[in-house]
């Protein structure tokens, strides 16, 4: 009996001790991502991601607009896709009504050489109390993603308690998307530098996507010539300690070779509140 209660206390510990690393609320998001995933293993593709997208989800294919709709759309997907990914990686506000995955993926057509990438979702918590992806933006990988095991908190944790109202915090994080990408037309690679989270990842198809701000300002140096961006839509969560931003750039690689297409960025806010920027993914569309 006493080992059976020791073995008992031991199992309670270790739940209490994963509850306060990784909130309940990112649990349950994690496991709708992995619903989410199982549902395209054992249906379709189509099906999982109309299932699995909010009615306000956006894409960027080619330009912005709804999600849902271009989804159902025929031809939306390749025929005999398959599709695997898993959350690996990721955060959520304290109030647990928005938050953000990632982690990797691979693509198969019957015929072609499997295509590995590094998906990234943003979620939002619906009325009726179910998390559905709102953005999502993957990232073709020259391998497979490298991560480590399990599912982990991001440490780019946020660490405001202000009583600001949301839509003041709404705005204050699109100042800050206005103002980083002032910087960033001035100086791409200072400007991440300045802004980034220590545990900052940047994602950009073809390269194997970063996970610190210094591999991130590195990348920008050698890959950047120039860049401008202007932002379109922020929305924070309720308790105004995480948000996102997204908008439009134009990019000049240091090999001269121009893109443009639309960005994705997630920040989480600082005790003086602050806004850091804690990913970064761009969806060249040409």
């Amino acid at each position: 009996m006493l080992q059976l209660s020791y073995a008992l206390t031991s199992l309670v510990l270790a739940a209490v001790i994963a509850a306060d690393t990784v909130p309940i609320s990112l649990l349950k998001m994690a496991d709708t991502e992995r619903a989410f995933a199982k549902m395209a293993a054992e249906q379709t593709v189509q099906a999982s991601f109309i299932e699995y997208f909010a009615d306000e989800s956006v894409n960027f294919n080619p330009e912005p607009g709804p999600a849902r709709v271009r989804l159902r759309a025929p031809g939306a997907f390749p025929k005999d896709l398959r599709l695997q990914w898993e959350p690996r990686f990721g955060d959520i506000a304290a109030s647990g009504d928005l938050g953000y995955l990632t982690g990797p993926a691979e693509s198969t057509i019957p015929g072609q050489p499997v295509r590995y990438g590094n998906y990234f979702s943003v979620w939002k918590k619906q009325a009726g109390g179910e998390y559905r992806v709102i953005l999502d933006v993957g990232s073709g990988q020259p391998g497979k993603p490298m991560f480590a095991d399990g599912f982990v908190r991001s440490p780019a944790l946020a660490t405001y308690k202000g009583k600001d109202t949301k839509a003041a915090a709404e705005a204050s994080l699109l100042a800050a998307d206005i103002a980083f990408c002032a910087a960033v037309a001035k100086n791409a690679p200072d400007a991440y530098a300045a802004t980034m989270h220590a545990a900052a990842r940047l994602h950009r198809t073809g390269y194997a996507s970063m996970t610190t701000r210094e591999s991130a300002a590195a990348w920008m140096r050698t890959h950047v010539k120039a860049m401008t961006a202007e932002p379109i839509k922020s929305e924070t969560a309720a308790s105004r300690d995480l948000g996102y931003t997204w908008g439009s750039f134009t990019m000049t690689a240091a090999d001269a070779k121009d893109s443009k297409g639309y960005y994705l960025r997630v920040w989480t806010r600082q005790a003086n509140g602050r806004w850091r920027l804690v990913a970064d993914i761009t969806d060249p569309r040409s």
